[in-house]
């Protein structure tokens, strides 16, 4: 679980996760892969709740770090 103060809308970025699925409060993001193109997956801000949240990821390739973090810009393709 993860803990959001105000609800905003927001991109999940999992460095050092290799491929799989990844849901916020039951809701679907969508799949993620190192390789890209993206490397963050668009999180709305009605999903997001004041308070406690729920991450779930389904890892398909082994993750090397178990590193999550809500950023407030996305991270597409090779930009940094």
């Amino acid at each position: 679980t993860f803990t959001v103060s105000t609800p905003l809308d927001s991109f999940l970025a999992l460095p050092g996760w290799g491929k799989g699925l990844a849901w916020v409060n039951g809701f679907n993001l969508g799949r993620f892969w190192e390789i890209g193109p993206q490397h963050t997956l668009y999180v709305p801000s009605p999903i997001l709740r004041e308070g406690a949240n729920e991450l779930v990821v389904l890892e398909l390739d082994g993750a090397r770090t178990l590193e999550a973090a809500l950023r407030d810009t996305p991270q597409l393709a090779n930009a940094p």
